[in-house]
């Protein structure tokens, strides 16, 4: 079975001739309020056609439009139908015309020669109804009549739809009818509607015949995967700013996609998955360069987390960022320091290491005078305890610490002893309440949402989120952006511009806006 739904406007129902309009208008002036509307010159083509809006001329020609049918003029339908006839496979068995009536908004809208409801399609039912029998007899024949019940009008877009959803939702189709859908007559707001939901509720059923009302013969069809690969070229740019993984699936389904724009969205989920392709013989990888540079791009992607209030991976990659960062800066002062072995002089940073265990003393490099000692706190003898002390004092190691690593060497790289470190490293550094509280080895662990979701699975609220950016100090807002931005990344890009971390932005926001636009 072949579907034909189609929507009406104010210009499908124009006037060949005003010759008759004044004696018609006169008979039902009272009922217009007594506004003067005239037929104004339409733009069509060189012939001499006229408009009216649309309620008008349905209440003027209502009761004698039989009689005076032959100054009635029909540009997209008639144009529809030719395109139709020409080919009888396409035609209709079943017609579903969409009229409008807002007079429920506009109650007094007589009063008002402005009012929107002069527009509406209502008052044309017997006229559409006579030219569908006449053009189209052995279609049946069925109205839907958008009327808005919320306040608002049918040029809101979402309401609208709400309503075009709703008032579609009844109509029963098989599954192999063919459904060709004319939806450019009315307001923007309906003709984006039907063409909406019917693709959404019927897919590659749909084809939609379109035309031009100021062209004779000009109507096509169109297939719907045209418009479909458009909305889904559109879903899929609103998506990559915030899920680039779900856009990256709309894409795979479409043809055509640019590649490039294809292979830079794989790197972007990539990005989101923090995945990355790691030569365990190539120290690259750990670099103070490309480590700063993973720091200052996951800062911005925590930042998209938060606007989707995805708190369970901000968090998570707070504490990724804060303690990556204590490592990097560190090795970046002590690469600028020389530590004197008996005789020979050391870079500093040589004579620590950092792997998968965190930040130690280095006994595997060659340039390390450490190398090959065994600096396990059973295995180590007294010597090799001193030197490693010795080594930890050259490099500013916090004194009131040194009792915690002659009982373990690895306490290195705790937290709290990094932070203090750190500080004796840079006496302008200035941490942040959180990174504070973070290295805080005496706390009320209860708080710890990191550890709480790490070890116990439990979620949080928004109150929680900004209560622990704030390192559980005063808080007098629960914008957790508001917070974050100001408490955590401001201070955060403070200090890698005191420590002098090399590393280049391109804001994430930014890539992703521009990344968006190239899909087309």
């Amino acid at each position: 079975m072949n579907i034909w739904i189609v929507t009406t406007g104010n210009s499908d129902v124009q006037l060949t001739t005003e010759d008759n309009w004044l004696n018609l208008y006169d008979e039902v002036t009272e009922k217009l309020n007594y506004h003067e509307f005239f037929p104004t010159p339409s733009d069509f083509e060189d012939e001499d056609i006229y408009t009216v809006p649309a309620r008008v001329l349905g209440i003027v020609y209502k009761q004698e439009f039989r009689q005076y049918w032959e100054d009635l003029f029909f540009p997209l339908l008639d144009n529809f139908g030719k395109k139709l006839n020409n080919e009888p496979r396409l035609m209709p068995d079943k017609i579903i015309l969409v009229l409008t009536d807002q007079s429920i908004l506009y109650p007094d809208y007589t009063d008002l020669k402005k009012s929107p409801c002069w527009k509406d399609t209502c008052t044309l039912l017997p006229i559409f109804e006579h030219y569908f029998r006449e053009n189209f007899p052995k279609a049946s024949l069925e109205f839907v009549e958008l009327k808005p019940v919320d306040g608002k009008g049918l040029d809101n877009w979402d309401s609208t739809l709400e309503l075009v959803q709703k008032e579609l939702s009844g109509l029963k189709f098989k599954e192999k009818d063919i459904i060709y859908v004319s939806h450019q007559a009315g307001t923007p707001a309906v003709s984006s509607a039907v063409q909406f939901v019917t693709l959404a509720n019927y897919g590659k059923n749909v084809q939609f015949l379109v035309g031009n009302e100021y062209v004779k013969e000009s109507a096509e069809i169109i297939d719907s995967s045209k418009y479909l690969r458009g909305i889904s070229i559109q879903q899929a740019k609103g998506l990559v700013s915030t899920s680039p993984g779900a856009a990256k699936k709309l894409l795979e389904k479409i043809e055509d996609v640019d590649q490039g724009a294809i292979a830079e969205l794989n790197n972007k989920v990539d990005f989101f998955n923090l995945n990355r392709i790691v030569d365990n013989n190539n120290s690259e990888e750990s670099s103070i360069l490309a480590a700063t540079q993973r720091i200052v791009d996951v800062l911005d992607l925590i930042g998209i987390f938060f606007k989707q209030e995805n708190y369970l991976q901000g968090i998570t990659l707070i504490s990724a960022a804060q303690e990556t960062f204590l490592k990097v800066a560190i090795l970046s002062k002590t690469e600028k320091m020389t530590v004197v072995i008996g005789d020979k002089n050391c870079c500093g940073k040589d004579l620590l290491l950092w792997n998968n265990e965190g930040l130690l003393l280095n006994n595997q490099s060659d340039k390390s005078l450490l190398k090959g000692k065994d600096l396990r706190s059973n295995k180590i003898n007294e010597q090799d305890l001193n030197l490693c002390i010795d080594v930890l004092e050259q490099l500013s190691f916090p004194s009131d610490k040194i009792y915690v690593v002659e009982k373990n060497l690895s306490k290195t790289n705790s937290n709290s002893i990094m932070l203090a470190w750190l500080k004796n490293l840079e006496l302008g550094f200035q941490s942040w309440p959180l990174l504070e509280w973070s290295c805080e080895y005496y706390k009320e662990r209860e708080k710890d949402l990191r550890n709480q979701l790490v070890h116990n699975l439990r979620g949080m609220e928004k109150s929680d989120v900004a209560e622990y950016l704030m390192g559980y100090k005063k808080v007098e807002t629960d914008d957790v952006m508001k917070i974050y931005n100001e408490k955590v990344k401001q201070p955060f890009f403070e200090a890698i511009k005191l420590f002098k971390l090399d590393y280049t932005r391109e804001k994430l926001d930014k890539e992703l806006k521009n990344l968006a636009k190239s899909l087309y």
